[in-house]
Order: C-alpha cells, then structure tokens, then sequence
C-alpha cells in the first residue's frame, strides 16, 4: 500500500506524522456520534480518530510497574518523563499514575479485590479473566474499531491467536500488548567453534552427532560435553529431538489435551540422557547448579556445548568472548531428531499483558489513541521524529516504562532480520525504519570488523554465519512447529497445582538422569503426577482448551 500523509491539528503544538500502511488514521472507520470532548481532524477536514488531539484536556488514571533498568534524564521520574509529556503535547492528553510498585501484580491484585482501579492498566492473562468474571472492565471491540490505527490492528491480524486470547464470548475485553514475534521461539544446540574446527568434526544431523561431538570435546579438552542446569529447562529443549514437548499442553491419540512432560516420547529422551550422563558428557554436578553457575562452565572453557534459546550470545555470549577470545564463540545448529529429520519445535504462548480499560473510564478512546503513538514511534519514529526526541523515547529502557500504553508488532524481529541481513550483504541501508536495525547491523559490522565483546549477542543472532535468526525464519517458513493448546491464562486448577507437578517431574527426571532410579520409573511418576493434581489440571485444561 502506497504512503499516505496525515496532518495532526494540536492545540498546543501542530505535529506532521507520515505514516505507512499500518500508521493511517482509520478515518474510514467513523464511529457512530463524535467523541467527546471535540478532537482534531485532519486536512481533509475529517475528525482523526486514531492520532487527533482533544480540544479540551483529557485527564486518565493509570498505575506502573517499576522498571529498574530505565535511566532517566535529571529531573525526569517513572511518572513524568518524555512520554507523558508528547501524550500531552500531541493529544492533550494528562496521564497521572497513581502508584508505582515492584511488586505489580500483588498490588494490582490487591485493587482488584477492593475495586479501586485507574481507567487504564495492563494485567497478566489470569487478572483478565477474573476483571472479565467480575465485570470490571470494558468491552473494547467498538472503540478499537473506531479508534485503532492500521498499524495497532495490523499487529492484531500477524498474531489473531492472541488478540482472540483477549476476548470472551466474541467480546474484546485486553488488548494484548504482543511480544517481539516467534522468531525468538525456536530452541538450538550451540557449539563451540574452535573446538570444532580444530577437531575437524562436521555439523551435527542426528541425535548421535550431538553425543559423539560431546565426547570428542570431552576427550580433546577435559572437563564435560553439555551444560545444563538444576531446573532441566536447558536440557528438556533437546526432547524434542524425540518428538516430545515438555511443558506444551498438545492433542493426544484420541484427540484430547495432553501434557507434553508426561508422554513417552519424554521417556525416550531420559533414556538417552541417563547414557550421556553415565559417559560424562552432561555435567555431573548439574542438580546443584543455577543459572549463573550452569553459565560460568561455558565462561571458563569447562563445556564446549549448551542448549540455549537465541540469545546465546548476550548471556554467556559476551562473557565467553571476553574470556576465551572471539575464536571460542558458539554457533547454534538447529537440533536434529534422533533418525536425522530436523524437529519440530515447540511454540508458547508469548503474550505476558494485556490494555485493560476499567468499565468506569469516560475516555476508554484515549487509550487506544496512546497505543496507536507507541506503535508510531516504535516502527516509524526514525523517519518522523528528530534523532533527539527518538533517542529520548526509546533508548535505555525508556520505551518500557509506558507500562498499559505498550505495544509490540509481533513480526518486529522477523521483519528487522531480514532487513539487517539484506543489508550485511549488499551494504544498502536505505531499508532501515527503526533504531533496533540500525543497531544490529551496527554492532554486526563491528563484531566482524573489531571482534568487540560487547557486539557479540546481536552478531550471532543476526549478522553471523550461523545466525540464530536465519535457523529459526527457516523453521517459521516451512512450519517445522507446533504451538502450545494452552494460548491464554492457566485454568485455575493447573494454577493451583502448577509448582508441586513441576517439582514432582523435575526431582524424578533428575533420579533417572542420574541414575539413581531407572527408565522404568518414569511409569511410576506419570502416576504420582496424575495423582497429586495432574488428572484434574488435564481436565480442566481440556475444559477451557480443548475441543468444544
């Protein structure tokens, strides 16, 4: 679609916005009467809806989460900063935050329960439900569709199954604030290169490739083969090299929900994992390592092998480099099945919050308004806004302050990889629309100019040979995936057993990893499952999920 012009009348200021395909103002869409108070309209002399300002202030509540990490500009705080005053400037819009906290959903729970809520707030999956059942917040399906841009309900189209997560009974009740795509999802085996080339051994292909790697490292330069961690979760990405999909809710034989740690594919998968460990090429000490400690192995040359999902190269990716030098970084290799067929791989659910209106709010308009200006700036500020006011609004965390004001195109990092690695190769960056191009192929070209520590994590995710981000566009494209059943909020009886069922297949997976119970006890343990609360979660999981 060609680009069309929208001219935005201010009260205070009058701003020139251009936008693309998914940035017009949806003027098409007219609502039933004029909202109040008056707002703006554009050249055409048409009220615009999506970006006009409000003649008179509009005044909505909202509350934030803290985010730890944003560093402000002096005088600036969570609650006064760039973007509260452009919603000011350029909607005349006053966002006042009643409270901030750390400890979020507790004390959104809290006002929950005892009804006091701002207009506008996000919520987890679990509090939509529970707003809905309680009748506390609007039904936004009329006023995204009067309201909305192209681009915010573009973002809906890429990822329906989200937005449908948002509804009940046909109704819109969360818009949900989306996440960066499904280009993050897919899972790998990474390997050390120079290992691997100084050991002259070939890509791994089947299950047995990735074994007899892990010895050869063992052998060649001590320590163990593959690193992992006391909670399985690094390992367990390997199952699916046996057709299993820990953690996934799929359809079973006769058609029902099913939970993926408690099939007998996973049992394949401990079977070979029990054999590993016994040629000591799974770290022995992993039942008493965390996170940081699975990661120092890597760090210090102990491991030349973790399963690690895409961000390898930001954590312990930096680190290694630092260390070892840029000869020891790690490649990721998609993970093979245990015949040589490339596996399927497992997609969750990956939307966290979601914009919820509070059935009181006069204004339910102006949040869908802020939403269409965060997605604004996000795709298409570089071309629109001055380098300073971009910098402002997006860097160093800044963007994530906008707490319910939040949304993510869902096909940002699919569309931003394959911009950056046109542009590797023909040096042509004309493409670029966003700061976060400009920043991978930057700290690309500088890995491969200067091998900078620091450029390691988006070098390896876009710019590499072996980019994390081409393995996984190749899965996308050829749907070599499955997606979780469960795309929304858990049932409130999985919620309730949900830690004890994890603990019970952890702790036993563990025993017959290592040998101390075997294979056979895995039987035992899908019943002691199923007994202390895995029979009713399936059910009810069933219930809400499953075929109707």
């Amino acid at each position: 679609m060609s680009k069309k012009l929208l001219s935005i009348v201010m009260v205070l200021t009058l701003v020139l916005l251009a936008a693309c395909s998914g940035n017009t103002g949806n003027t098409e869409n007219d609502p039933k009467s004029a909202p109040e108070p008056e707002q703006s309209v554009n050249a055409e002399g048409e009220v615009d809806y999506a970006f006009g300002a409000y003649a008179e202030p509009v005044t909505i509540h909202t509350v934030r989460a803290e985010y730890s990490s944003a560093q402000f500009p002096e005088g600036d705080n969570m609650t006064s900063n760039v973007w509260t005053r452009a919603y000011k400037e350029r909607f005349n819009i006053d966002v006042v935050t009643d409270w901030v906290t750390d400890e979020y959903d507790t004390k959104l729970n809290l006002a929950i329960s005892s009804n006091q809520l701002p207009d506008v707030f996000h919520v987890n999956a679990t509090q939509l439900q529970q707003l809905i059942e309680a009748d506390m917040i609007m039904d936004l399906t009329e006023v995204l569709d009067a309201y909305g841009s192209d681009r915010l309900k573009g973002y809906m189209e890429a990822d329906s199954a989200s937005y449908e997560s948002g509804k009940k009974d046909g109704k819109l009740y969360g818009i949900p604030q989306m996440h960066w795509g499904f280009i993050d999802q897919p899972d790998y085996i990474w390997i050390r290169n120079d290992w691997k080339e100084e050991l002259g051994l070939s890509d791994p292909k089947t299950m047995d490739d990735i074994k007899n790697i892990a010895l050869k490292f063992k052998e060649a330069y001590g320590g163990y083969g593959i690193a992992v961690d006391q909670t399985l979760d690094y390992l367990n990405l390997l199952a699916i090299g046996w057709g299993a999909h820990p953690d996934m809710w799929i359809p079973g034989n006769d058609g029902k929900l099913v939970y993926g740690s408690v099939q007998p594919e996973m049992k394949d998968a401990l079977e070979a994992w029990a054999e590993w460990f016994k040629l000591g090429i799974i770290d022995p000490e992993f039942p008493i390592k965390d996170f940081s400690a699975m990661n120092s192995g890597i760090v210090s040359g102990k491991s030349g092998m973790q399963p690690y999902y895409q961000w390898w190269g930001y954590n312990p990716g930096v680190d290694t480099v630092t260390n070892q030098g840029k000869d020891a970084v790690f490649y990721p290799y998609l993970i093979p099945t245990v015949d040589g067929q490339v596996a399927t791989q497992s997609v969750f659910f990956a939307n966290g919050s979601y914009t919820v209106v509070n059935k009181k709010s006069k204004h339910p308009e102006a949040a869908i308004k802020l939403l269409n200006f965060y997605a604004y700036i996000l795709d298409e500020g570089t071309e629109k806004e001055t380098p300073e006011t971009l910098s402002a609004m997006l860097d160093k965390d800044i963007a994530h302050v906008t707490g319910a004001f939040k949304i993510i195109n869902p096909m940002t990092d699919y569309e931003q990889f394959e911009r950056v690695s046109e542009a590797l190769k023909s040096k042509d960056t004309s493409q670029f629309t966003t700061s976060g191009m400009w920043q991978k192929y930057n700290n690309s070209v500088e890995f491969m100019t200067n091998a900078t520590p620091a450029a390691t994590g988006d070098y390896l995710q876009q710019g590499s040979q072996k980019p994390a981000y081409g393995l996984a566009k190749s899965i996308l494209d050829n749907d070599q995936y499955i997606k979780t059943a469960m795309w929304g909020a858990p049932p409130k009886e999985l919620a309730k057993y949900g830690s004890t069922l994890d603990d019970i297949l952890t702790e036993g997976f563990t025993k017959i990893i290592m040998g101390s119970e075997s294979i056979d006890y895995f039987d035992t343990l899908v019943k002691n499952w199923h007994a202390a609360g895995g029979e009713e979660a399936t059910a009810a999981v069933n219930a809400m999920y499953g075929q109707q």
